[in-house]
């Protein structure tokens, strides 16, 4: 199994995704002594196995992400990186599954566990001017953890500044090969290389589980930037294409009534 895969070039430097080692494990472990006690156990779950970090959750991937333990001038990686890596390297996390962010469908969900996140997540996204239409897939970069007690894991999120229209986006704009209709649920790349939006257990996890991070050219501290950019070339490609697409029918309209005139 590859660890380590190159990416693509944005715009000059050589980004890589690869899976996290185990050598964070001591400090990230010593990092979640301040929160309550149901906290520390969805958080402490954390392995190491032939030099990888395993096990992960949203909420171990999320408090690791703020709590400035990833490598310098890294990030974790969203679905694109993923994509792109296991396009690039067919033994790329093969026979693992990493998360990489939230899929919310409804305002609340009827697994109860959930219930108070989903509810509380959607109304800061209502704050925030962002439409949960049929779902919205939530990035890490954009969440925080908090303590809360009332939580069945110890544990609520909050949307941070990076939560935007550009980073948090419409779930119909990915594919999914497994997915559930309602509710707060995983956003995650499975073992076989499916695609998921099923699993509600939002604190499971097993040695199959891997952190994978982004690094040498995107940072948090850059993404939204970059991702925005990126997003309006994007845009400007689509309407320089139909553009395109307008002028040849404008065209073929011409010379039809042309012949049709003689």
């Amino acid at each position: 199994m590859a660890k380590e895969v190159n990416l693509y070039k944005i715009p000059e430097i050589l980004e890589k995704a690869k899976i996290l080692d185990d050598s964070v494990l001591d400090a990230y472990n010593d990092s979640i002594q301040s929160f309550n006690p149901k906290a520390r156990e969805t958080l402490g779950k954390f392995r190491k196995s032939n030099g990888d970090l395993t096990n992960s959750n949203p909420f171990m991937l999320i408090h690791l992400q703020n709590a400035g333990l990833l490598p310098q001038g890294a990030r974790l990686a969203i679905q694109n990186n993923l994509e792109m890596g296991i396009s690039n390297d067919n033994t790329f996390l093969s026979g693992n599954y990493t998360d990489f962010g939230y899929v919310l469908r409804t305002d609340g969900d009827s697994y109860k566990p959930n219930d108070l996140l989903a509810k509380r997540l959607t109304t800061q996204l209502k704050n925030k001017g962002i439409k949960l239409g049929e779902g919205v897939l939530i990035p890490f970069l954009t969440l925080g953890n908090e303590n809360n007690v009332d939580s069945e894991y110890g544990l609520i999120h909050n949307l941070n500044e990076r939560a935007t229209k550009e980073t948090i986006r419409d779930v119909n704009e990915f594919k999914w090969n497994y997915t559930k209709k309602d509710g707060l649920v995983r956003a995650h790349l499975c073992r076989n290389w499916g695609w998921g939006s099923v699993n509600g257990d939002l604190a499971y996890s097993d040695d199959s589980g891997r952190v994978v991070i982004v690094s040498g050219g995107v940072t948090s501290q850059n993404f939204e930037e970059m991702f925005a950019q990126k997003q309006e070339l994007v845009k400007e490609a689509k309407q320089k294409y139909f553009t395109n697409i307008q002028l040849i029918r404008d065209q073929l309209d011409n010379e039809l009534k042309g012949k049709n005139l003689n």
